[in-house]
């Protein structure tokens, strides 16, 4: 367990603290929590699916001390609107992708950035950063769309169909399941029913399919691929040396002992491991 301590109050806090946008695309509304040195080389993370701002609740401090922070509740999470369209309209993914640059653009203009990206996030963050030369790194934790067989399936429970005490449970076992190595903490499981409240959008339509791999060409960005050793949705050194293609400026990493949510499991480590690299370019 990470000395990195989260929890309601923490969030209060950096949400006190935090630095409010809202850009508009297409009819949504994107919100955009900032922290950190408005003059500082930005940093743009992108949450999972069924996913908010909070999935960086562990890491946020570690990297406002040294970049602008820049965390937006995607379209159809968190406290973002959604797009006028079905739920699982095909057209809804590039929309996401176009809203999430143009609010980049919006508030950095053509400035270099690091971007990174966490499971769905890093799928997006994959499309984003196509053909777009202010990318300065690309990360992926745990990305989805590589497109590769998942080691095993994970049964889910629909944690919709139950109320009270019920909700809480299938909520904290699916996070067992899929996000976490080990128990789920009272924190985590704060977290995860706060954001999975607010999901509308259906990021799963997505996920499976090797959208990350057909984006990456384009990419010609810095790129670090990390993955927790025991998560579920890859077998994390097949899927990191399909991405990484041999090319001399991916690098990739397993963590070990740490799940899905790796930037959770592992605080401390993906804290010190992404602010050394990210210092190196």
């Amino acid at each position: 367990m990470s000395e990195v301590e989260p929890s309601p109050e923490l969030a209060r806090e950096l949400q006190a603290t935090a630095r409010m946008h809202v850009t508009q695309h297409e009819g949504c509304s994107v919100q955009w929590r900032e922290w950190g040195d408005p003059e500082a080389v930005p940093l743009v993370a992108l949450h999972g699916g069924h996913g908010t701002w909070l999935h960086w609740l562990r890491n946020v401090n570690a990297f406002a001390g040294k970049y602008r922070v820049l965390l937006p509740d995607m379209p159809g999470f968190g406290d973002s609107t959604d797009f006028d369209l079905p739920a699982r309209d095909p057209a809804r993914l590039n929309l996401l992708v176009q809203a999430l640059r143009h609010g980049i653009e919006d508030q950095l203009g053509k400035q270099p950035f690091h971007l990174i990206g966490f499971s769905f996030g890093g799928l997006i963050a994959g499309k984003v950063a196509q053909n777009m030369p202010q990318i300065r790194t690309l990360t992926l934790l745990g990305s989805a769309g590589h497109g590769m067989r998942r080691p095993r399936e994970v049964a889910m429970q629909n944690w919709r169909d139950f109320v009270g005490e019920e909700r809480a449970m299938a909520l904290k076992q699916n996070l067992e399941a899929f996000m976490l190595a080990g128990e789920a903490d009272a924190h985590a499981c704060w977290i995860h029913e706060q954001s999975c409240e607010k999901t509308r959008f259906y990021s799963k339509t997505y996920s499976h399919k090797p959208l990350l791999a057909d984006a990456l060409p384009d990419v010609l960005a810095p790129m670090l691929l990390l993955w927790g050793e025991k998560d579920v949705t890859a077998e994390p050194v097949k899927a990191a040396e399909f991405l990484a293609q041999n090319r001399q400026e991916r690098e990739w990493m397993v963590i070990p002992n740490a799940g899905h949510w790796v930037q959770y499991d592992a605080a401390s480590t993906v804290n010190v491991l992404l602010n050394y690299w990210l210092a190196q370019r």
